[in-house]
């Protein structure tokens, strides 16, 4: 976005792409209205007395003139990945990264900042939000405008549990194969662990809570956690268990 341009004498703000500001003061390239007339009808007369003198004077060339060129990017990068993959070194950078992506796919960064449940304790959680944008139904009819804020359980009911472990602890892995759910569905989500191996321990599907989102959208700091709805509420409910509650 183009700076706005300056005005008077005082100055205005400025506001530009790296959120700097111009302000008042004199800044480079300002000056008062009265100062810069006074500058222009100095330039005018210097203007005259050196068109007189100079008129038929040839000046010449001062320096050499050529156009400037700069390599074609798209060249560049070719010439470079030509040579990376001549000297063999574009095989082993590719598969590095197919490693990493592997290993990531499969095992992801720990959510950080996640603790083991040593005492129970619960809490409602208000999953109302500040739309920021109209939400339409499927004939295009506004239910819920901009600016408003809505609770998701008032339209949709969650009829699910989701339990949150660390996959590299056996006792909270003990501790989820001891779980009944209340509900239909339920879903199991590691801050921790592999995910194949837990889906072959666990004998089911399993989920990464990748960067930490719904920890931090939920309020979980520790683990086990399990999280469901209130009956006849609008509120979620999110319990921390130990892991050894519940063992026979």
């Amino acid at each position: 976005m183009a700076a706005e341009t300056p005005r008077g004498h005082s100055g205005v703000a400025c506001r530009g792409t790296g959120g700097s500001g111009y302000h008042p003061g004199n800044p480079a390239g300002y000056r008062p209205a009265n100062e810069g007339g006074a500058m222009r009808c100095r330039g005018l007369i210097a203007l005259l007395i050196w068109g007189q003198s100079v008129a038929a004077a040839d000046l010449g060339t001062w320096g050499d003139l050529w156009p400037v060129k700069e390599p074609d990017m798209l060249t560049v990068i070719m010439q470079r990945l030509t040579a990376l993959e001549q000297s063999g070194e574009m095989g082993r950078k590719m598969d590095a990264f197919k490693e990493r992506v592997i290993l990531n796919s499969l095992r992801p960064p720990a959510v950080p900042g996640i603790g083991r449940t040593e005492k129970y304790g619960s809490r409602l959680f208000d999953p109302s939000v500040r739309l920021a944008a109209d939400i339409r139904d499927n004939e295009g009819r506004v239910f819920a405008r901009q600016g408003e804020v809505m609770n998701p359980l008032q339209y949709v009911p969650f009829n699910q549990t989701l339990y949150f472990i660390n996959g590299d602890d056996p006792a909270q892995v003990a501790w989820m194969k001891r779980q009944t759910p209340p509900t239909l569905e339920s879903k199991i989500i590691l801050v921790q662990g592999s995910i194949p191996e837990m889906q072959k321990s666990l004998d089911s599907r399993v989920y990464f809570d990748q960067n930490g989102v719904l920890c931090q959208r939920l309020g979980i700091d520790q683990v086990p956690a399990r999280v469901s709805a209130v009956p006849g509420d609008r509120f979620l409910k999110v319990e921390f268990i130990p892991a050894e509650e519940g063992r026979k």
